[in-house]
């Protein structure tokens, strides 16, 4: 028997608007921002016919380059006869664009012209950059990224917002600011060591293509980017954090929220996670036919919040995430949100908890089935809501999260769960009979999952760091590791236990311990016919730093000729 509220009482709805009222939304009152300088000098590319068109209603533009990038597009006469009318003063350039790049008020065009390639604002104005470029063609000139940068705008003269585009351009001249989304701390990125790639999470799902490896070290062009927030939510490890607000902020908001709703006699509250724009009008406009224990949280962008999260709100009693899904989001950030939906789904139903607990929802799941639907999913017992986190860090948050949801688990659980490729969770195998205990994985291993034994020739391991970057499969000469995808649910996962260890090799001379045995056995098996170490050279291979120092410095007094040899 149960004696759970209906989903639509006054007393939920009353509940949710107190808690809205009592819990302010974490807000920046001063943000990091960036800044853009134009002046209004703009290139309009596209058929000669709408590029003459739309010039002739932009006399305000400080100056207007004209490319022809495609033919004629209406070749009816009366058409034709107005086209080149309009702007008659300015020449239209016909030639290939080869590249293009930048953002408002520093836009570089690269074009083909008298057999060499030439940057098109310096052979028409005279300048290094354009301010503004309006593509009124059929094809981006941005190709390769789904959210152009700022100050790009194309769009076809048949559309309905043409005017309105147009009315608009002059209104970027002068001085802007916006928003520095994100922070970058490369000390745990785990992209790169050592001349290996590892992890490219973020790099695989830019939808502006800010984001770029410049001498192994990841780059976030601030004027680039829009904070879709993807790479945040794809980063392992939390090298890449959202600023508005910082994820503890947040997390800090749901928990009050939360615990004001408890307070003011909800029960069974479920989150519906939306961006601030077309999800906040969407919201409003279905607000009142919602159930009253869904409380919708307003976020700059969907993907702004991630995986630690969503779980860290389901352990502190959430019932049930809705993340809600627009035509606004880029088709990347729409994969990636599914990806890691499906990651967290599958770590739920391991630990005995509904996979529908966290799903990704669009505008007709919210409007039509919604209320039938959770009707169904709400009756469960939620968590306790006794799990309160402060974590900075997002590996820290994620696995408090975790812990907290299999000590309240439903039902008995197994050693670990198994997770799909591609998983920022899992172990390291360790082929003993090749590994050479070089370290090399030490080495290279970003989060400190991998260590050396210390004065013991020993690899140790501890899988709460491991993200499964691949540096350490990538570093290592011997092939010897494999990396298995997994989630380990005992707390074994927070310590390092030994993975692999070799007897210690004592010097020769001084009977000292300098290297692991299997090491020293393969340097001498490759080295053996190389020509510094033939006859007695050898032994030096067997001896500590000190002693092979030593042993070089008598043999060069003995016979002093062999000083030629260096």
């Amino acid at each position: 028997m149960t004696n759970e509220q209906p989903l639509n009482s006054l007393t939920q709805q009353t509940a949710r608007q107190t808690a809205q009222a009592r819990v302010t939304p974490p807000h920046n009152l001063a943000p990091a921002t960036v800044s853009f300088s134009t002046q209004g000098h703009l290139l309009i590319t596209g058929p000669e016919d709408m590029i003459r068109l739309a010039a002739e209603q932009l006399q305000e533009m400080a100056s207007i380059t004209l490319l022809c990038t495609e033919a004629i597009q209406n070749t009816d006469t009366t058409h034709l006869e107005q086209a080149l009318a309009a702007a008659a003063n300015l020449p239209a350039y016909q030639t290939k664009i080869e590249g293009i790049k930048g953002f408002l008020g520093q836009f570089q065009v690269i074009v083909h012209h008298e057999e060499q390639s030439i940057e098109l604002a310096k052979l028409t104005q005279n300048r290094a950059t354009f301010d503004l470029v309006l593509n009124v063609g059929k094809e981006s000139l941005f190709v390769n990224a789904e959210l152009a940068p700022a100050g790009y705008f194309h769009i076809s003269p048949h559309a309905d917002n043409f005017s309105e585009v147009i009315q608009q351009l002059p209104e970027y001249i002068g001085k802007f600011e916006k928003p520095r989304y994100f922070q970058i701390n490369n000390d745990i990125c785990a992209h790169s060591s050592r001349g290996q790639t590892g992890c490219t999470r973020c790099l695989d799902v830019c939808p502006a293509n800010a984001i770029s490896s410049i001498k192994d070290i990841i780059n976030i062009d601030p004027h680039i980017c829009h904070g879709a927030g993807g790479c945040t939510t794809a980063c392992p490890t939390g090298a890449i954090t959202y600023t508005l607000p910082q994820p503890a902020r947040l997390l800090d908001y749901i928990q009050k929220l939360l615990l004001a709703y408890q307070e003011a006699g909800g029960t069974q509250p479920a989150l519906l996670l939306h961006d601030h724009e077309q999800g906040q009008q969407i919201v409003t406009e279905l607000l009142p036919q919602l159930p009253s224990n869904l409380i919708p949280i307003e976020l700059e962008e969907i993907t702004s919040a991630g995986q630690e999260i969503w779980l860290a709100a389901l352990a502190a009693g959430t019932s049930h995430i809705l993340l809600l899904d627009t035509p606004a989001v880029p088709e990347s950030i729409h994969t990636l949100l599914n990806r890691e939906v499906k990651l967290t789904q599958t770590m739920l139903s391991g630990l005995g908890y509904q996979p529908s607990q966290v799903q990704v929802i669009g505008r007709e799941q919210l409007s039509t089935d919604l209320p039938e639907q959770l009707n169904g999913l709400l009756t469960q017992q939620a968590v306790p809501a006794a799990f309160n986190t402060s974590h900075e860090n997002k590996r820290d948050t994620l696995f408090a999260a975790l812990g907290h949801l299999a000590e309240n688990a439903p039902q008995a659980l197994p050693e670990h769960l198994t997770l799909p490729a591609g998983s920022p969770f899992g172990q390291v195998s360790i082929d003993s009979s090749s590994c050479t205990l070089c370290l090399s994985c030490v080495a290279v291993c970003p989060t400190q999952a991998l260590t050396s034994g210390g004065e013991k020739p020993a690899l140790n391991f501890t899988e709460k760091n491991c993200v499964q970057c691949n540096l350490c499969e990538r570093a290592c000469p011997e092939n010897a590791i494999t990396l298995e995808p997994r989630l380990l649910l005992s707390d074994t996962r927070k310590h390092a236990i030994e993975i692999h260890t070799d007897e210690a090799f004592e010097c020769i001379t001084c009977s000292k311990p300098f290297a692991p045995k299997r090491t020293v056995e393969k340097m001498l098996d490759k080295l053996s016919e190389h020509r510094m170490f033939q006859g007695e050279a050898i032994n030096r291979l067997k001896m500590c730093e000190d002693c092979r120092v030593q042993d070089i410095y008598v043999d060069l007094t003995q016979h002093p000729e062999k000083q030629l040899e260096l």
